[in-house]
């Protein structure tokens, strides 16, 4: 298994006693780049990153069987404080900051497990790099931003920590198509900079646009998983999750251009 990379085998998760979220899944991550996780309210993208990032126990859930193992080291039963510190930290679903605090309070949060007053300065300017609107307000209560701003902050703060694998929940969910844009481009640079990343998404043609690799969930199991560019060929993608009538798969010559990511700015250090 490579250095830093995240496999997830035969993984299934129960909530109580009975409700079985996830069967049989199986995916992995390398140490670099996108994959991207798609699905339908309910599929259990959700259950899948907090049974990685250790939380579940927060949601009454638990892994039932099979193993998660990054960099060779297995995650399962382990502190989510302890997964933080080994490199995994997510951004959950619902631009979840700390309203009364300022945004450089936030960030300052997400550097509680981080050691060293230089380093955290060094990824507090890694994040105003990526996010120029947050050193704007920095002393302003995270409340008063704009939901995509609340987003932006929500990712800085996970970066804080020195992330070398970022899982994110959901981070188009109800932004305007505009920010959705400029977030996409945002997590481009921060996989351009050396972080891998996990991305569930509901937004299938942005979600298919930034990865490389995709898994298809469907009621707790892996209904379909390859590259991106295949996933978005299959007539089922398509026709579920695209909106498209079930036709032929498109040529080369008429397939859309994927936009030129723009230059990173600097390879986060972790």
């Amino acid at each position: 298994m490579e250095s830093g990379a995240l496999l997830v085998e035969g993984l299934e998760v129960v909530y109580g006693r009975s409700v079985r979220a996830l069967r049989g899944v199986s995916l992995d991550v390398p140490v670099s780049g996108v994959v991207a996780v798609l699905g339908a309210n309910g599929a259990g993208k959700s259950t899948l990153l907090r049974a990685v990032s250790g939380t579940l126990a927060l949601h009454r859930g638990a892994v039932a069987a099979g193993t998660i193992r990054y960099a060779s080291e297995r995650l399962a039963g382990r502190d989510p404080a302890l997964i933080v510190r080994a490199g995994v930290v997510q951004v959950p679903e619902g631009r979840r900051v700390f309203a009364n605090l300022s945004v450089d309070e936030n960030l300052q949060a997400g550097a509680l497990s981080t050691r060293g007053s230089a380093l955290i300065r060094s990824n507090r300017e890694r994040v105003f790099d990526l996010f120029p609107v947050l050193a704007e307000r920095r002393e302003q209560r995270a409340g008063l931003l704009s939901g995509g701003e609340q987003q932006m902050l929500a990712i800085g703060r996970a970066l804080m920590a020195s992330p070398r694998l970022l899982l994110l929940d959901e981070p188009s969910l109800g932004l305007a198509p505009r920010m959705v844009g400029r977030i996409a481009g945002v997590i481009r640079e921060i996989a351009a900079q050396g972080v891998a990343v996990l991305l569930v998404e509901q937004n299938v043609t942005v979600a298919l646009d930034l990865a490389e690799k995709a898994y298809v969930l469907d009621v707790g199991e892996v209904r379909l998983a390859g590259s991106s560019a295949d996933l978005a060929r299959t007539d089922e993608v398509r026709r579920l999750y695209l909106g498209e009538e079930e036709t032929a798969a498109p040529d080369a010559a008429s397939a859309p251009a994927r936009p030129t990511p723009r230059k990173p700015l600097r390879r986060w250090v972790g």
